[in-house]
């Protein structure tokens, strides 16, 4: 076992390169959500869809340094044009589960503008924003899941290489 795989083992945390993921991203059949929950930073998350690996790869330049970044392959957050179904399901979800994960395409096409929804009065906020036929995701907020197919999670490494366990 090389010495990342078995640093990675005692933390139980998965290390992965960023080609092998780009690689998974490039055979997925559709694009893919990234979610990078950004080490000692409180909650803050950063989000972003993947459509190909030479996407991955510039998204992952952007990854700060400690953070935990998941990969999903299996449309758990939805990307659809903005109907009364979805609000209905965004509404479903956020009485569920709290809140639900909702987003929009920033400027820069790869990064989500992401919000949370935990009621009519938030989204009825969000809509304001929204143009006509924008196109949103959404879903319920994933987990740190790793299967190799519908999932994988990766430790980014520290400035100085070594990949350790924060709080996120």
């Amino acid at each position: 076992m090389s010495p990342p795989a078995e640093l990675a083992y005692r933390l139980r945390e998965v290390v992965m390169d960023y080609e092998t993921v780009g690689n998974l991203v490039e055979s997925s059949e559709h694009e893919v959500i990234v979610l990078e929950r950004v080490a000692r930073a409180a909650g803050q998350t950063n989000w972003f869809s993947c459509c190909n690996s030479n996407e991955f790869i510039e998204v992952s330049k952007k990854f700060l340094p400690g953070s935990c970044v998941s990969v999903y392959f299996d449309r758990r957050i939805a990307r659809h044009r903005y109907d009364e179904s979805v609000r209905e399901a965004i509404l479903k979800i956020a009485a569920e589960e709290i809140d639900c994960v909702v987003g929009v395409r920033a400027v820069d096409q790869s990064r989500l503008e992401v919000d949370f929804i935990g009621g009519l009065g938030e989204l009825e906020e969000f809509e304001q924003v929204l143009g006509d036929l924008s196109e949103v995701y959404f879903g319920s907020f994933p987990g740190r899941d790793h299967d190799g197919i519908r999932a994988v999670t990766l430790i980014v490494p520290d400035v100085d290489g070594i990949v350790r366990k924060h709080s996120y």
